[in-house]
């Protein structure tokens, strides 16, 4: 007969995400006997080993992987059952959790804040920025209700909706040669320094794919990474090189930097979509901030 609770899985996944006793134990506010008695009793209740004790290391075995996942998903699915019960009293007494990748949070997030207070002032937003993996990770084991993503998702936990298309643009120094021309062609890049952004941000892949009748014939003279777009735009000022900005990131550009459009007859673009997941509850409020995003955007 089965005889765990939720909070033995909570253990589990805190044991099997910090690989170490005592980090788990203090993550979940218990002492290491208590954990540690836990897992032991989980294990012997499941009958399987799920975790390797060698040498102070604590590794998953290809049960414990799968049993991992799934305790994830029950977690999940009992969050969900308990917002399901809040959202019928009140679909507002519970804050609504809102993750955005690095490159859409900064330029949408304050005006979402400001308007969604005038709209919904009972209604409270945590937000959180990180990168498309992450935050799908959080948003399926229940840490965030809501992402705002450029790339699709592939889970099928997960619904996905489309709401801007965000143009891609050329941005350089009004001292650069190509400020005179109105519109530009990706072949114009072959000899300029391009600033990107670094690996794990979906806009550098977007960007290289813009440029990509130059990329993939290696003919750029030159890339310079960067973590940061507001980095790229001062630097891009300065005349140490061009960049490739979204429309969105488009505001309070400085001074000497100018903005060219690409000659393409279709023009370079990044979706964006607000991603939940299929069971949620509280779905009123995702199509009140999918509305929201979608004024400031127009």
């Amino acid at each position: 007969m089965l005889n765990f609770t939720l909070t033995d899985l909570k253990y589990l996944l805190a044991l099997a995400e910090e690989k170490h006793f005592a980090k788990a134990a203090a993550r979940c506010f218990v002492s290491q006997p208590t954990l540690s008695i836990a897992i032991k009793k989980l294990e012997e209740n499941l009958e399987t080993c799920i975790f390797e004790r060698e040498n102070h290391q604590i590794l998953l075995t290809p049960t414990g992987n799968i049993l991992i996942e799934q305790a994830r998903k029950i977690l999940s699915e009992a969050q969900q059952m308990r917002e399901m019960a809040l959202s019928y009293q009140n679909p507002y007494s519970q804050p609504l959790r809102i993750g955005a990748i690095l490159t859409i949070g900064p330029y949408l997030f304050p005006s979402l804040v400001r308007d969604t207070i005038k709209a919904a002032p009972d209604l409270k937003l945590i937000l959180e920025e990180g990168f498309t993996s992450s935050l799908t990770a959080k948003l399926l084991n229940g840490e965030l209700d809501v992402i705002i993503l450029a790339t699709p998702v592939t889970e099928s936990e997960l619904e996905q909706t489309d709401f801007f298309q965000d143009e891609l643009s050329l941005i350089c120094s009004s001292k650069h040669k190509l400020a005179t021309q109105a519109k530009i062609s990706p072949k114009l890049l072959n000899d300029e320094t391009l600033l990107i952004l670094g690996n794990g941000n979906c806009l550098r892949d977007q960007v290289l794919q813009a440029c990509k009748n130059v990329a993939t014939t290696g003919n750029i003279s030159n890339q310079i990474i960067s973590s940061s777009i507001e980095t790229i735009k001062y630097m891009v000022e300065m005349n140490i090189g061009v960049s490739i900005l979204p429309k969105i990131a488009q505001i309070n550009l400085p001074a000497d930097l100018v903005v060219k459009p690409f000659s393409a007859s279709k023009k370079p673009t990044r979706t964006l979509s607000i991603v939940t997941r299929k069971n949620f509850s509280r779905k009123s409020l995702v199509k009140l901030i999918e509305q929201q995003l979608i004024a400031q955007l127009v």
